[in-house]
């Protein structure tokens, strides 16, 4: 993602001269995507939410390191809702910069509640890894835009394509996948389904929305998603969330099955 910026930086923004300090802060801001704060609830909400998704994120994990490796639509809704609760730390560092700037700062959630997605588009654009999406949507699409005069469909599938193209390097890299194709076809269906929605004006009703945009991730997920599943206990045990190893948090107890 860094390159992805550098290259936007170089080669597609030369016109737009930047200070050091304006060039650094561009790279700062992917680790630490601080904002500008127009939240209207209490700071401690922040750590009530990072609290309850602790705790929710740490029994799931426990749950997925006594479970044998599956890629079922039961183990992927399990494995989603252990990402979606994996974020804690972003709400306790939120909690904290609202706090020292007298809330006038706060860090960029990474996600927005995305199982509120009526659409593929708003999940992808505006709930679901919203720092990443914010660098493909600066440094990919609308670079493209501006470069080529290419439309809003090819932009978005050019950067749908290239989010591909690195989560299949992270595929056969990380998992040692036989072949890079399925997680890039992942990517790139669900570049195709965005497209879709916005040149048909798609705008089904809210909860109908919901369920079939889920319905279509829950389909699709095996062929990337699958990758984590699939690896079971020997990658979820090398990779624990922060803070699993306190002590002094309280544990749930666990259910005596695994999702089949």
């Amino acid at each position: 993602m860094m390159t992805i910026r550098l290259i936007d930086m170089i080669v597609f923004s030369p016109e737009k001269p930047l200070s050091l300090q304006s060039y650094v802060g561009k790279f700062l801001w992917f680790l630490i995507p601080i904002v500008k704060c127009d939240l209207n609830y209490p700071i401690i909400l922040d750590l009530v939410s990072a609290g309850i998704k602790l705790l929710l994120n740490h029994w799931i994990y426990r749950w997925l390191l006594i479970c044998e490796p599956s890629d079922s639509y039961a183990r992927m809704t399990m494995f989603y809702l252990f990402i979606c609760t994996s974020l804690y730390t972003f709400d306790m560092q939120s909690a904290l910069i609202r706090l020292f700037t007298r809330n006038n700062y706060t860090l960029l959630s990474y996600n927005n509640f995305p199982f509120l997605s009526r659409s593929l588009r708003e999940f992808w654009g505006y709930r679901y890894n919203r720092i990443v999406g914010s660098l493909l949507k600066e440094s990919v699409f609308e670079p493209v835009r501006r470069s080529f005069s290419f439309s809003p469909t090819i932009a978005a599938l050019t950067s749908f394509t290239l989010s591909g193209l690195l989560h299949a390097h992270i595929a056969v890299a990380v998992f040692s996948a036989s072949s890079p194709l399925p997680a890039l076809t992942f990517f790139l269906l669900q570049g195709a389904v965005c497209c879709a929605e916005t040149v048909l004006s798609i705008n089904l009703p809210k909860p109908i929305g919901i369920a079939v945009t889920h319905l279509f991730l829950l389909v699709t997920a095996p062929l990337y998603v699958g990758l984590f599943t699939r690896a079971g206990p020997n990658y979820f045990a090398l990779n624990p969330p922060p803070l699993f190893n306190a002590k002094w948090l309280p544990q749930l107890p666990l259910p005596n099955f695994c999702p089949k």
